[in-house]
């Protein structure tokens, strides 16, 4: 079965809207899919009107027409459930089921995304229609697969402050702190005369004179995460009643904090994510501070690691699909460049190399309506082949003359948290912060030095990693530091690891200090400068700079039991960059690219990981017993001598935009 064989033989797709063509098209479409070396489909996830152009009034024969039509051509289906757009007379049953902003302002009809998570009468109509969909098709020989909704959260709609969330929020207070009194504890509401009588009282934290208090702030966001969770857990569970064996996806986006996405995926057996490499990299210039890799030279191929983080991201939340990949310019950035030629067959491979199982391209062809109709797609609006379409099959082609292995664990884990995220937002100090970009700064590193890395939560296992990255973990538990004290692992944590409690209080013990047994340093003060004005730093021999956040502190006398900290480096101010303890680090500051590529390499070199030489746009990225290279660069790049085996896609010397493939002669982790 095709399931079975796609954990180690990635297969390609492509998003397909029956709906907007002649149904005379379709017979034509479904068997150029598959010429072009397509085998999975994805349709429906905007479709309610057309399901069910009215309340109760079904439109069904379309829609089984164009399944029978796709699996009859051999094409596997992902079956969507169409919640992300309900149709207008349902926003006019029930007018309060939209979200609303935070400066209170409800979200109208006529795009999409126009719901709240929480609304209870919506949460019904959603289980109608995801019940009658699964019924229908659930044991179709053609639908392989699910997809519930479509980006939950896309246009800020993951937090609304809607009177049904009010309402929502409060009760989700009571049971978490039972009393009044326990909630005034922990959000310090004794500051400026906050406290609560009864949770009655409580607002939602928006439209206050000044910021919201930050620890009822970081509530709300998991309350509303929480709601999110609910929301996916309604369908999926009913997926799973009505088409067994069947797996169910969600597609997440890239550079996306805005409600915590491991519980939800708990629920769903694959975490899917839509990749768009050139729009993502133009909102990454906007974010803390830029340099070499962030330039021209990437402009029409992206960022060499900002793809792989998110990919070895989701590859950490479940089975890996790539349910949107960009075939070319999209819409909806600031500027909508022409891809390189070669990037789109280069992110393909990219995805595959981190585990993807399958790559769907959004879309088959061109829109020629409404607000996506400047989105590059397979084919051309008159239905000519696109630039991308050659890439896609050269890859299809490609893939069919490889045997590959499913992705083994990493050497190196990097720890990602979407609460630690929202608390470095609401803590402030400096606008130039930014946590998404500190984390592919330290990832970069990492890669830099030819390392793989796994991304993980906070209470992923850590058994079998020789070097666990913690960047800006906020809040530390004391469940977490006994874990990573037991790991064996060696650590390197920094800055804004452990700076606050789960109340988003001041530890007691002051910042850092849960991890000063490994780490050997605690922070007294937080220096937050301008990214304008960074500070020199020197490390073994290396000038660099430190910008927006470097952290002073406490170098412990002991460690461990053992002699205190050793301190590498030192900042312009006199104080340390690198704090090293009992079997891990801190790094107290953002060093710049170069001095983070030092650093990190010699911490994979201190914890037994073979480091490479590797070039600045070229990355390596080990799946199995193969070695998949990609360059993101302007001009061709050599792959080191360290890097070797049987080559069997591309040479030594990888082109611009393009990729080459080795299976090494001894499979290593």
């Amino acid at each position: 079965m095709i399931l079975a064989d796609i954990t180690q033989n990635p297969q390609l797709g492509v998003c397909y809207y029956p709906e907007h063509w002649p149904e005379d098209q379709w017979q034509t479409d479904a068997a150029n899919m598959v010429a072009a070396g397509l085998k999975w489909v994805r349709i429906a996830e905007f479709a309610w009107s057309r399901i069910e152009p009215g309340p109760g009034r079904f439109d069904w024969g379309w829609l089984d027409r164009a399944v029978d039509i796709l699996g009859n051509a051999g094409l596997s289906i992902v079956m969507c459930t169409p919640t992300a757009t309900p149709p207008k007379w349902l926003v006019d049953k029930m007018p309060d089921m939209v979200a609303v902003d935070a400066m209170g302002r409800p979200r109208k009809f006529g795009s999409r995304r126009h719901y709240s998570f929480a609304h209870q009468g919506y949460r019904l109509e959603c289980a109608r229609i995801s019940a009658l969909i699964a019924q229908r098709y659930g044991e179709h020989s053609a639908v392989a697969a699910w997809q519930t909704d479509n980006e939950y959260g896309c246009h800020d709609t993951a937090i609304s402050y809607c009177a049904t969330a009010m309402r929502g929020f409060r009760e989700w207070l009571a049971a978490r702190y039972g009393t009044p009194e326990k909630l005034n504890a922990a959000w310090g509401n004794v500051f400026w005369s906050m406290e609560y009588r009864s949770f009655d009282e409580i607002d939602l934290p928006n439209l206050t004179v000044t910021e919201a208090n930050p620890s009822h702030a970081l509530d709300f966001f998991r309350y509303s995460s929480d709601m999110i969770a609910e929301f996916n857990r309604i369908q999926s569970d009913i997926i799973r009643k009505h088409s067994p064996g069947r797996p169910i996806a969600h597609n997440f986006m890239g550079n996306f904090n805005q409600f915590d996405h491991r519980p939800l995926a708990k629920d769903l057996d694959i975490a899917a994510w839509d990749s768009y490499p050139l729009g993502m990299l133009q909102d990454m210039h906007l974010k803390a501070r830029s340099d070499k890799v962030l330039n021209r030279d990437c402009l029409r191929t992206g960022d060499p690691d900002f793809q792989a983080f998110h990919h070895d991201l989701y590859r950490g939340m479940g089975r890996l699909w790539v349910m949107e990949q960009q075939p070319g310019p999209v819409n909806w950035a600031r500027v909508n460049v022409i891809p390189a030629n070669g990037a789109v067959r280069l992110w393909s491979w990219e995805a595959i190399a981190h585990g993807a199982e399958i790559v769907s391209y959004f879309r088959w062809r061109q829109a020629p309506f409404a607000q996506e109709q400047m989105h590059a797609g397979l084919r051309l609006r008159n239905d000519d082949a696109a630039a991308g379409l050659a890439e896609v099959s050269k890859v299809a082609g490609e893939l069919a003359s490889l045997t590959m292995t499913a992705p083994q664990q990493a050497e190196i884990a990097l720890v990602h948290d979407y609460e630690a995220d929202r608390m470095s937002q609401l803590d402030g100090q400096t606008e130039d912060f930014h946590y998404l970009r500190l984390l592919l700064d330290i990832y970069r590193g990492a890669r830099q030095n030819g390392g793989s890395l796994d991304v993980i939560g906070p209470d992923a296992p850590l058994d079998g990693y020789k070097l666990i990255l913690l960047p800006s973990l906020i809040h530390v538990s004391q469940e977490l530091a006994d874990r990573l004290q037991a790991s064996g692992a060696r650590i390197l944590a920094g800055p804004r690891t452990a700076a606050k409690t789960e109340d988003f209080q001041l530890p007691e013990k002051l910042a850092g200090s849960i991890l000063a047994d490994l780490t050997g340093f605690v922070a007294t003060r937080i220096d937050a400068l301008p990214a304008e004005f960074p500070l020199p730093v020197e490390w073994n021999g290396q000038r660099g700079e430190v910008s927006v956040w470097h952290e002073r502190g406490e170098v412990s006398s002991q460690v461990g039991g053992q002699v205190g900290g050793q301190v590498g480096g030192q900042v312009e101010t006199g104080e340390p960059l690198l704090v090293s303890g009992n079997r891990g680090g801190y790094l107290t500051g953002w060093a710049d690219a170069e001095l983070l590529r030092q650093i990190i390499g010699t911490e994979m070199q201190k914890a037994g990981i073979e480091c490479h030489d590797i070039p600045d746009y070229l990355r390596i990225r080990a799946r199995g017993d193969l070695i998949i290279a990609t360059n993101y660069g302007p001009e061709p790049a050599s792959l080191p001598a360290s890097v070797d085996g049987e080559f069997l896609i591309g040479e030594r010397c990888v082109p611009s935009a393009g990729v080459t493939v080795i299976r090494r002669a001894q499979a290593t982790k």
